[in-house]
């Protein structure tokens, strides 16, 4: 076969064609652009997502490190650091706490790093320098402001410091200060290592036999890689010839950061299926446009290809000329969807890491998200033109001249009809035409109108009450500032008389109860059998061993407030004294697992007090067991019924296996002076917010040591995260909308265009423009209408199975449908389906029947 070079004739057709199509190229650009705006917006915001969680748990965690060696000795560092696997090593000394009063809101661990832990650990001086001297000291900017403390060096402060085995008051010498992280709710100290051998002369040497951790050091350490991060942790313990068994002497205590994501499988494997699922379903909504633009352009153009057909074109040319349009309209295109793209996504981001512990967002510049865009792009555009080109290839001229760019079978059948010639029996005729554009352009714009309904079912589902109460069940809870860091210790830190005094002063106070413990007492119950525990350890009880128990003694209020779950509360027999509450946890769900306890309501039990402990350690075999005396108190109890552990009503520490509540009256037959662990109140009909300012105003001013949690905090957390729900599904939405929108105008003017002929042959019979005008119009509202149902068909069936499978595995959704979305878009789109179709056809239509029957031949 004679081969012609005829490459360059082939483009200045494909050119030619592309110069003449510009309604067509318009149309096919805008849709590629709000295509490659979808991929570029997944990829900015999920590099965005993934890089901000890194980064905002690498600060909740501590650092950048990929792990960490613990309560190392000075010559396990010294072995362990030379390892070649290693490419960072930071180490930090642990010298002590700071445990001043002042203080108590803001913890603060004394520390000796070196330059790479700092580095790591994401501390960069603001100003003065680093600690050399023993009584040198860099603190954080929130601490110093705490200290009413000014932002300059050489200043002495005074702190009581812990240094584990006694407290001393130092007076510090500022040296610097650095900026605080907001994440962090407590701070590092800095101080030197003259400062660690000063007060800490031979200490932490031998975690594993003293438990001592204050002078021991942690390695934090890069590896060359993130990935197998444990695998090499485990490989560097073992060359450096130690051992993770904990029963041995040289066991060696190590973590993983957490904060990469590469150290979790499953959230990989989550992570990569939804990504997935979200290219394929935006390549699925590029490609029902983009395809219909291009089959709907080889039918119009198909006599012009015909024609090539008889001049000696073959079929790959033809293919070729489409491709080079379709390179043609990529190359506008994708360029510009790239940067809107990106500038949504970026838009977009701080809206999802506003939910994130930490809430600081991490713009990614990777290329990644513009050559992963640009890929998907270009082939969502490629596959949808594939098929459109193979047609057009494989047409004989012969086919080229009969086509009208409607179906015909080989059997015409004729319809024998009184009313067939009634305008909206022709429109809804005229639909099955050409079946493959009226599905897909009611397919594109279904999809849309359904991922906006999906986005508001959800949004609709938030629960607030289900939020609010996972964390709080009453309007404020008082207590001191160490309690809402998990740290309360019972004599030391009670919530102060005149805190919970100065609340209930005020005029929108309505009602509120204290809870209260004591850590110095022990109290058991008696058992006999085996239990397990949070940790799967089984457990053997009898009469010299009892079970470790927690007791909480709890106003009127604070009882009226507990969940039972099984049983019934009748607070004058409670009152007596001779009855207890068993406690239970549940699951985010409020599930409980009443199977699980000891105890079950009605069940006889009796308390006994603790007089004595005494251990029996081993030293070879690094092992501790206790032995307890039970010459105390004892009573017997019945269990009245059993309610739901949760944050207002423990100490926010659940180890002990058994924990009962019982009235205050009863608790001073224990504890002869017990001690207000928290307080809880409600407020007064529209006073929550007057009265919140008046706790933020107090516990900053007044009292620092104390310190509130409220439902408006949470309340505020909640709006957050359904408004940036909302923003985003309808961002999305919009734009796939846009594209459905697009698709459908695209639909009606090709289809006006392409029956030029036939409207010219049906005026020149009588028919009138605005007969022909009202035609079209009912051809646009039928095809709202089928999108109307089909959305409709879809929003009842995924709200009903996707939908109500998302609801019902988030504990803090409770399911809410609703169509209203679907009803507002078809609503809106009817109007269009109006507008779209005279505007299009007198757009069209401003030539004569004959001038227009002439084109047609």
């Amino acid at each position: 076969m004679l081969k012609v070079k005829n490459s360059k004739a082939i483009y200045t057709l494909s050119k030619k064609s592309y110069k003449s199509n510009h309604k067509r190229n318009l149309t096919a650009v805008l849709a590629i652009i709000l295509t490659t705006i979808l991929f570029t917006t997944l990829f900015t915001v999920g590099m965005g997502i993934i890089k901000s969680i890194e980064y905002n748990t690498m600060r909740m965690s501590g650092g950048m490190a990929h792990g960490s060696f613990k309560y190392l000795s000075d010559e396990q560092v010294q072995l362990i650091s030379k390892n070649s696997l290693l490419k960072k090593v930071g180490l930090s000394k642990l010298c002590g706490y700071i445990s001043d009063e002042r203080l108590i809101k803001r913890p603060i661990e004394l520390n000796f790093k070196n330059n790479i832990d700092l580095e790591l650990s994401f501390i960069k001086l603001s100003g003065g320098t680093m600690p050399s001297a023993g009584d040198d000291i860099v603190l954080d900017t929130v601490t110093l402001d705490m200290l009413n403390i000014e932002h300059k060096v050489s200043q002495k402060i005074t702190l009581e410091t812990d240094f584990g085995d006694r407290t001393q008051n130092i007076t510090y010498n500022l040296c610097g200060w650095y900026e605080s992280d907001p994440a962090f709710m407590s701070s590092i100290g800095l101080v030197s290592k003259a400062f660690a051998d000063e007060y800490l002369k031979d200490r932490g040497q031998n975690y594993n036999k003293d438990n001592d951790m204050e002078g021991s050091t942690t390695i934090n350490f890069m590896l060359k890689s993130d990935s197998d991060i444990e695998k090499n942790a485990l490989r560097i313990i073992n060359e450096s010839g130690y051992s993770i068994d904990e029963a041995d002497q040289n066991y060696i205590n190590y973590g993983i950061n957490w904060a990469y994501l590469t150290t979790s499988v499953d959230g990989s494997i989550k992570t990569s299926l939804a990504l997935i699922a979200a290219l394929l379903l935006i390549m699925f909504t590029g490609y029902l446009i983009i395809y219909n633009i291009f089959q709907i352009s080889v039918i119009k153009d198909i006599r012009f290809y015909g024609l090539l057909k008889t001049i000696g074109t073959t079929g790959k040319q033809i293919r070729r000329i489409l491709i080079s349009q379709a390179l043609r309209m990529c190359a506008v295109g994708v360029p510009i969807g790239l940067a809107l793209g990106f500038i949504v996504g970026a838009l977009i981001l701080p809206l999802v890491t506003a939910q994130m512990y930490g809430k600081m967002s991490y713009l990614s510049y990777n290329p990644i998200i513009f050559i992963g865009s640009a890929f998907f792009a270009v082939a969502t555009v490629f596959i949808s033109c594939y098929k459109p080109a193979k047609s057009a290839s494989k047409i004989t001229p012969v086919e080229a001249v009969k086509i009208t760019g409607l179906r015909n079978s080989s059997l015409k059948k004729y319809k024998h009809s009184a009313n067939g010639s009634k305008l909206h029996k022709m429109a809804f005729s005229n639909l099955g035409r050409n079946k493959k554009s009226t599905v897909t352009a009611v397919l594109s714009m279904s999809l849309s109108f359904l991922i906006m309904n999906t986005v508001f079912c959800l949004s609709n589902s938030l629960d607030l009450d289900k939020y609010v109460s996972q964390f709080i069940d009453c309007d404020f809870q008082l207590a001191h500032a160490s309690y809402f860091n998990d740290d309360y210790i019972n004599e030391e830190t009670p919530v102060s008389d005149s805190f919970v005094n100065s609340l209930k002063s005020k005029q929108g106070f309505l009602e509120g109860g204290g809870i209260y413990t004591d850590y110095s007492k022990q109290i058991q119950t008696k058992y006999n059998g085996t239990l397990t525990n949070s940790w799967g350890s089984t457990i053997t009880f009898d009469e010299n061993n009892a079970i470790g128990t927690a007791i909480y003694a709890m106003d009127d209020f604070a009882l009226y407030n507990l969940n039972i779950v099984s049983g019934e509360y009748n607070g004058s027999e409670f009152l007596t004294g001779n009855y207890l509450l068993l406690g239970c946890l549940s699951d985010d769900f409020n599930n409980v697992n009443l199977s699980s306890l000891p105890f079950k309501a009605g069940d006889k039990v009796t308390l006994t007090e603790v007089t004595n402990v005494y251990s029996n350690a081993d030293s070879d075999n690094y092992s501790l067991s206790y032995n307890y005396e039970y010459n105390g108190k004892e009573k017997e109890y019945t269990i009245m019924g059993i309610y739901t552990l949760c944050y207002t009503n423990t100490a926010r520490a659940y180890g002990d296996m058994v924990t009962f509540a019982m009235p205050i009256n009863e608790f001073i037959n224990w504890d002869t002076s017990p001690k207000m662990m928290t307080y809880l109140a409600n407020g007064k009909k529209g006073c929550n917010e007057q009265l919140e300012l008046f706790l933020k105003q107090y516990t900053t001013q007044t009292e620092p040591t104390m310190n509130y949690n409220s439902k408006e905090t949470y309340k505020a957390e909640f709006i957050s995260m359904k408004n940036m729900l909302i923003t985003i599904g309808t961002t999305l939405s919009t734009i796939i909308g846009l594209i459905g929108l697009l698709n459908f105008i695209n639909s009606i003017s090709t289809s006006i265009i392409a029956r030029q002929q036939e409207f010219a042959m049906i005026k020149s019979i009588g028919m009138t423009k605005k007969q022909l005008q009202k035609m079209l119009i009912f051809e646009g509202v039928y095809y709202a209408l089928l999108t109307s149902g089909f959305s409709l068909f879809l929003g009842i069936t995924v709200s009903f199975t996707i939908v109500k499978a998302i609801v019902k595995g988030m504990w803090f959704l409770s399911l809410d449908l609703t169509l209203l979305p679907i009803f507002l878009s078809c609503f809106i789109l009817i109007i269009f389906a109006v507008l779209i179709p005279t505007i299009i056809y007198n757009a069209n239509s401003n030539k004569s029947i004959v001038e227009q029957l002439r084109m047609a031949e």
